[in-house]
């Protein structure tokens, strides 16, 4: 098979950055408009444009149509069961669901109606969350081919659309490699001096995998830092990888097949599933391996892949889409706000981030610091940015002086007595109307099964978590303090005290409440980089 000629690649690169341009300029600022909008408004500013590409020639995908079709059922799926917020009337919320699944159902066919169904799935219900931005960003970069190449009317443009595609894919993972090599004072300072296995230790105390004994999670613990090193050299290859993926068809198989194998073993060492880039990427990556060779010839090769390496490296810029950092010292102490629920009949539960979709993202991660006046060494896990700190940490195995002094020098108290009040008012008609009777989610409870898997899997405690068999007559607020003691292989108990206490009334007749959902989450539904 020869290699194409000259002008087959410049046609690929004009595509390639006219997409990108499309993307980022046109695209993404569109979405961000029109997810603010009431829902009338996002149909109507939404598809009086993308009516207009009706009178033009379609271009045809090819099997990324395949592709596309996957992505779409797959986020209309997490949208379409993910649970109500029932401190909102529900009536809207049923509705926008029945639109997501009419509009996914309309863009399978004609990729145009994907701007209103992202307007609906960003905005109305908060689609647009850190597990869920690959594979939308693909969608988007979906739609900004289809725009190009109609009103360009471009043939054989099929090659650009898989290059922009791998490449935003691939981009979610180049970012946390520069990141991790921005850490230390050496690009390799990370690869060399994290202690990765901490990470499996402070999700352990976190909530995820508590069904585990400690004593079980203390000899993974031993024999997994054995190989911090050769895992860690294996995370930042994987991660670097996509810039040279385009080099060969085989390879870029290859690369995508390891992100999804990487997701696969962060969630398991550390309970964050990041399970739609697992599925996206599996997908596109027998998508890659079924296209047709003599059609995609210009999506490989070396000029393929110096196209490739500058959209990655402006995307690690944040000039086109802004992946997220991932990068980060992993340390054994965590400092966390827990809520458990007494019920009706008097038992004692957990009240864990998975009954409290949609917010499951925000309740397993630092929800609740503003709670309390202890200061906070970390971020979500027991991450630090700074490695000194990491070490201080480490030395201080667990002493409750010494880590009340590190808390002190290094820590910062995030107690707001506004929000404290906005979520206290927020649980207080959560659990109000759910005593009630207010449906918790679109489905009955013998099809919770169907519901869309979480990503934040911090669902075990001490107590047996809460699924909602009772009414909750009380709900207690606690913030704890653990700590893997590395030198004894222990799990230490540091604090555990009450911040709040809520009871609540008996059930009486719903006539409504008022919109709380501002204080359940930490950010609002749009306010991350498109």
């Amino acid at each position: 098979m020869g290699t194409p000629p000259l002008a087959a690649y410049l046609h690929t690169i004009v595509t390639v950055t006219a997409v990108v341009a499309c993307y980022r300029f046109t695209i993404s600022p569109t979405v961000r408009t029109i997810a603010r909008r009431p829902t009338p408004l996002i149909l109507v500013t939404s598809m009086a444009p993308a009516v207009l590409l009706i009178l033009l020639p379609s271009p045809d995908p090819g099997p990324i149509r395949w592709f596309a079709l996957f992505v779409i059922t797959v986020l209309t799926w997490q949208g379409v069961t993910s649970d109500y917020d029932v401190t909102e009337p529900i009536g809207p919320q049923r509705l926008d669901k029945q639109l997501l699944l009419v509009l996914g159902a309309v863009s399978c066919f004609w990729p145009p109606a994907l701007l209103a169904w992202m307007g609906v799935y960003c905005g109305k219900l908060r689609g647009w969350k850190h597990h869920a931005m690959m594979p939308l960003r693909l969608l988007k970069a979906y739609l900004a081919w289809f725009v190009v190449a109609t009103l360009c009317e471009t043939s054989g443009s099929s090659p650009a659309l898989l290059l922009v595609l791998g490449c935003v894919s691939l981009s979610h993972y180049v970012k946390p490699a520069w990141s991790k090599a921005q850490l230390g004072p050496r690009p390799w300072s990370w690869t060399w001096h994290n202690r990765t296995h901490y990470l499996i230790a402070s999700a352990y105390s976190w909530g995820w995998a508590r069904f585990l004994r400690p004593e079980t999670v203390s000899r993974v613990l031993r024999r997994a830092r054995g190989f911090d090193r050769p895992v860690n050299i294996l995370a930042m290859a994987i991660e670097a990888a996509g810039l040279i993926a385009f080099l060969d068809r085989r390879l870029l198989v290859a690369v995508l097949a390891g992100t999804a194998l990487f997701n696969l073993a962060v969630a398991l060492a550390s309970g964050i599933l990041f399970w739609e880039n697992i599925g996206t990427n599996i997908a596109l990556a027998i998508t890659v391996g079924f296209l047709p060779a003599a059609e995609y010839d210009t999506a490989f090769g070396w000029p393929a892949a110096l196209l490739a390496l500058a959209v990655l490296v402006l995307s690690a810029a944040d000039l086109l889409w802004q992946p997220w950092h991932l990068g980060w010292w992993d340390s054994p102490f965590t400092a966390r706000v827990h809520w458990q629920v007494e019920t009706a009949s008097g038992e004692q539960q957990g009240l864990y981030n998975g009954f409290m979709c949609p917010y499951e993202r925000e309740f397993g991660r630092v929800l609740g610091y503003f709670l309390t006046s202890e200061p906070v060494l970390h971020d979500h896990l027991g991450i630090v940015w700074d490695r000194r700190l990491r070490d201080l940490i480490v030395h201080a195995d667990g002493d409750p002086d010494r880590l009340r002094s590190l808390k002190e020098t290094y820590g910062r108290v995030q107690k707001d007595e506004q929000l404290a009040n906005e979520h206290v008012d927020f649980l207080t008609t959560m659990f109000s109307r759910l005593n009630s009777g207010v449906p918790k989610g679109p489905l009955p409870r013998t099809l919770r099964w169907l519901k869309a898997p979480g990503g934040q899997l911090y669902r075990w405690g001490d107590l047996p978590p809460y699924r909602g068999d009772e009414a909750v007559r009380r709900i207690t607020i606690r913030y704890e303090e653990r700590c893997y003691r590395p030198a004894t292989g222990d799990f230490v108990l540091l604090a555990h005290d009450v911040l709040h206490e809520i009871d609540l009334e008996p059930p009486k007749p719903d006539h409504g409440s008022p919109s709380c959902a501002k204080s359940s989450s930490t950010a609002a539904p749009t306010s991350e980089s498109c």
